[in-house]
């Protein structure tokens, strides 16, 4: 059985149970305080000297810990409870049409009953027993507080979702200078190589206009040259042909041809192409052309 305004444990923890309703106050000396989704409501005064005689202990409602527990079952008509061994005294839960009455069980009569109930001529046989043992009941989150209690307790949870708020602004705050800063030092970086390959690329521009400037537009004619040197090859076949071979333009080309044979056939045929010949001795002779200027 579950004992009302006696120190009983619950979960381990030393608590006491007062008696609440639901279902709305009788009088202006009640206060509410929300549990799940219903509302309990109980004499400030009766918290007070409940609280003075049992210094240090925390006091939560009846039906505020059975409504935690999950015991109660607002769809039912009727619900009742006993809180003694003898079952001549507890507490009963009508239900009607939405709405909440909570009143003692004196002897099986439900006491004060209201009108919707007297009216269907409600009694405990119409109801069903809540049975539960101590160990069926769970502390509901908050004890019972005054009204002046919840105001202040309900500061406190404000300002701490301020502070709360406050910490996590500064903290985007901070996240967003680090992530600045680190872009800051990225795009620097960039930066860096960015004038490093800039001044890369404008030097290789230079050299390519230096280039640009320093080759031929057009590549010179060397035809003269060679056609010349074959000329002399192919005519003093088998004699000893020696001298610096130049292939640029305006450039006199000397070679010296030494052959024991008779040449002045060969070198008046040389002579026809434009190719100069002088004799220095019986078996040496100077062949001499200038290449062509033309590009």
């Amino acid at each position: 059985m579950i004992s009302v305004n006696t120190p009983i444990s619950i979960e381990g923890s030393t608590c006491i149970l007062m008696r609440d309703v639901l279902g709305g106050s009788t009088n202006d000396k009640y206060t509410s305080q929300e549990q799940g989704s219903l509302k309990v409501w109980y004499e400030e005064q009766a918290l007070r000297e409940t609280r003075d005689a049992h210094p240090k202990i925390p006091v939560y409602g009846f039906w505020q810990s059975l409504i935690a527990s999950g015991l109660i079952d607002t769809s039912k008509r009727l619900q009742y409870i006993f809180t003694t061994e003898s079952k001549d005294f507890g507490y009963y839960l009508y239900s009607h049409e939405g709405l909440l009455h909570t009143g003692s069980l004196f002897h099986d009569e439900l006491q004060r009953l209201p009108g919707p109930a007297i009216q269907e001529g409600i009694t405990v046989a119409d109801g069903e027993e809540i049975t539960v043992s101590i160990s069926d009941l769970k502390l509901p989150d908050t004890p019972l507080l005054t009204h002046k209690e919840r105001i202040a307790a309900a500061v406190l949870v404000k300002k701490k979702a301020q502070q709360q708020g406050f910490l996590a602004v500064a903290l985007v705050s901070g996240l967003a200078l680090l992530v600045d800063t680190g872009l800051a030092h990225q795009h620097k970086s960039h930066m860096k190589e960015f004038s490093k390959v800039n001044t890369e690329l404008h030097i290789a521009e230079q050299a390519l206009a230096s280039v640009n400037r320093q080759k031929l537009e057009n590549w010179p004619s060397q035809s003269k040259a060679l056609s010349s040197l074959y000329q002399v090859t192919n005519a003093f076949t088998g004699s000893n042909i020696s001298g610096e071979i130049n292939l640029l333009p305006n450039k006199q080309i000397a070679i010296e041809v030494k052959d024991s044979r008779d040449t002045r056939a060969r070198l008046s045929m040389l002579a026809d192409m434009g190719i100069q010949s002088k004799r220095i001795s019986a078996n040496t002779t100077i062949i001499q052309w200038v290449n062509d200027e033309a590009y």
